[in-house]
């Protein structure tokens, strides 16, 4: 999203092999092809990742699908988010040709948003889908695409693979209509980070209401999930710091969310997937929490103890390291 269950498993991976992302003139490339992807662990965490597709997210799931200890078997694609399968079904296919890595399969969603929720702004879908920084002169092969909605099929995997974790990057709408109609799936998730919310910052757009835009395009779902049956972890805005990461700076992941035109304050996505993969990365509090349906969608209070996490700081050292492993980035 463009910005206006940390320690559920050790991820951590020792990773070696990393290339350098510069020309001889020491200048950055943004063109050529990455470093092939660290081999595969032997055993990884089963994940899906439910985005809506914006360039930041792009980095994100490029990450995830790279990771070695990560087995990404499915995108899930909200119909409340910036960037929804119209579109984003295309975009998706170029990202995994320009990683040469297979697509998986992409669920859409179908659920509309609740009653508070605030769409997101016309121009931000366009702008997401020309500006990405993606190359779009190639393409690559279509993903998978199955024939029930993205809460039915997130449910079906659920039902099928154990230990399947969420790594939510956009409006919680699927999620939380898995919750309300495959209660028994939904369940069995072993768990479920997500990027929304803010608890201190200035809210993202006052005269509309909205503290926080992912918590905001669909805050009924939002908080329907913060008070679901599932322990859930928060990565609000509070403690993403501004500007690209250093372990970003290599061939195709590069230039995704840096176009002039519509560039990316924070690379918040990223920091979701990075705080998954790495926990020693994190900080957080836990506790129950309420959040704004109204005023200020998205704002997050601590009312008392509760298995909530929330992060409050991030080691950006680490989480450097852990993305220039994945991308073959060298940060000398």
């Amino acid at each position: 999203m463009i910005r206006t269950a940390i320690g559920v498993c050790a991820l951590g991976v020792l990773l070696s092999g990393c290339a350098a992302a510069y020309d001889d003139d020491g200048e950055l490339l943004v063109g050529g092809t990455l470093v092939a992807a660290p081999a595969p662990a032997a055993s990884r965490v089963p994940v899906v990742i439910d985005s809506d597709l914006a360039p930041d997210d792009l980095a994100a799931i490029a990450y995830l699908v790279r990771h070695p200890a990560v087995e990404v078997l499915a995108i899930t694609v909200p119909d409340t988010g910036m960037v929804t399968c119209s579109g984003g079904i295309d975009l998706l296919a170029d990202l995994f040709g320009a990683l040469d890595a297979e697509p998986v399969p992409v669920a859409c969603g179908e659920t509309s948003r609740g009653e508070h929720g605030v769409p997101f702004p016309a121009d931000w879908t366009g702008a997401s889908l020309a500006l990405s920084g993606l190359d779009r002169s190639t393409g690559g092969a279509m993903p998978p695409l199955p024939r029930i909605d993205a809460a039915s099929y997130l449910a079906r995997l659920a039902s099928r693979v154990d230990g399947l974790q969420v790594v939510a990057l956009g409006p919680l709408t699927d999620i939380a209509e898995m919750m309300r109609t495959h209660p028994a799936a939904y369940g069995r998730l072993a768990g479920i980070i997500s990027m929304a919310g803010i608890v201190d910052t200035e809210s993202h757009d006052a005269d509309l209401g909205v503290g926080e835009w992912n918590a905001a395009a669909d805050v009924d779902a939002f908080a329907a999930v913060l008070g679901g049956p599932l322990p859930v972890t928060l990565v609000p805005d509070d403690p993403v710091p501004d500007g690209r990461p250093a372990g970003l700076a290599a061939p195709v992941v590069s230039p995704l969310g840096m176009a002039p035109e519509f560039t990316t304050p924070a690379f918040w996505d990223l920091a979701t997937a990075g705080a998954f993969t790495t926990p020693a990365a994190v900080r957080v509090e836990t506790g129950t929490w309420t959040v704004d349906l109204e005023r200020d969608r998205g704002r997050l209070e601590r009312t008392g103890d509760g298995p909530v996490r929330v992060v409050t700081g991030l080691d950006t050292v680490l989480l450097d390291e852990a993305y220039a492993a994945v991308f073959g980035t060298d940060l000398r």
